[in-house]
């Protein structure tokens, strides 16, 4: 069970989803929900450092974050008018994904729900992505909830009936697991554990069907890890299905088969790889995350923040690529 939940928030809007999506899961899991917004001081602004321009400065920013304060109050007031759930407020100091990360860390924050303005390339790369920055610098798992147009819609959003677990064999991605089974229990979710086979050789591309008899082994090993899995899940009370499927695209075939299922939720774990790593080779995760319309549960397991440097990719026994 969650004890509390961080939604960072940044007065526009947008953040209304993640709130709400926080509050029911608050709610049902006796949970307290904190509201975090970052205030930069004068030096992220470029201001000078003059004494006449400091003066001001402090001035400007005392009003600034009095007028923060003043949303964020109002923020908490209304959501205490429509939940249960326990309610506090911060406002904190510096750049935004540093000052979250702290506030989560001193806090013992278990989980962070964020909505994502789903920014891709060169607005992404200019002006950064804070849920990307905590999913790949903290070990906290993420909520991604993904505003709909009608995002100041008050009306509460519907549970996570349906999950699905992309799996690949490593135990990084299994990872993901118990924070699975951590939230599906307090959404009363059923689970869907897929993987996905990529073809190694060059006649499997050209006919990527199940049907095909060299596919046997491969399929047959992959239901068998999916459905261990699935058996002691099931041990524990959830309705958990299993799924295998064949493409070149590992993340589309993530996004597609979420589509096809109407799933509410992608849960997956990633090395949460950046820099030149990332740009070059790219993250199933991370692609997920900013190309489907599902929310997603993100999770950079401990063992994945602990390498110092970026990994040689993984190879698992079969050739299938490790899930990242």
């Amino acid at each position: 069970m969650y004890k509390m939940i961080m939604v960072p928030t940044d007065g526009s809007g947008f953040d209304r989803e993640a709130i709400r999506v926080a509050l029911r899961v608050a709610e049902r899991s006796q949970a307290k929900v904190r509201l975090v917004r970052v205030h930069s001081t004068g030096a992220f602004f470029g201001m000078e450092s003059s004494p006449e321009a400091a003066t001001v400065s402090v001035g400007v920013l005392q009003q600034e974050r009095d007028r923060i304060l003043r949303e964020l109050y109002a923020l908490a007031a209304e959501c205490r008018n429509t939940s249960d759930a326990k309610i506090g407020l911060a406002l904190e100091d510096g750049p935004v994904p540093d000052a979250l990360q702290a506030y989560a860390s001193r806090n013992k924050v278990d989980l962070i729900v964020i909505s994502s303005h789903g920014r891709g390339g060169i607005t992404r790369l200019s002006l950064g992505s804070v849920t990307d920055s905590l999913i790949r610098h903290t070990t906290i798992p993420v909520l991604v909830v993904k505003p709909h147009a009608s995002y100041l819609n008050p009306e509460a959003g519907e549970p996570f009936r349906r999950i699905v677990v992309p799996l690949d064999g490593s135990s990084l991605a299994e990872q993901i697991l118990p924070e699975v089974v951590a939230l599906a229990k307090v959404e009363e979710s059923e689970l869907t554990l897929l993987r996905v086979l990529v073809p190694p050789t060059s006649s499997q591309k050209r006919i990527a069907d199940k049907k095909i008899p060299w596919w046997d082994k491969d399929i047959a090993a992959a239901e068998g890890y999916l459905f261990s899995i699935a058996t002691k899940l099931r041990e524990d009370g959830f309705l958990t299905t299993t799924e295998v499927v064949i493409s070149e695209n590992i993340a589309q075939a993530i996004a597609d088969y979420a589509r096809k299922v109407r799933a509410d939720l992608v849960a997956i774990a990633t090395h949460g790889r950046g820099g030149v790593s990332r740009a070059l080779r790219g993250s199933v995760a991370d692609v997920v995350t900013r190309t489907s319309p599902t929310a997603m549960l993100v999770l950079r397991p401990v063992s994945a923040l602990a390498e110092e440097e970026p990994a040689k990719e993984a190879r698992l026994p079969d050739g299938m690529p490790v899930i990242a």
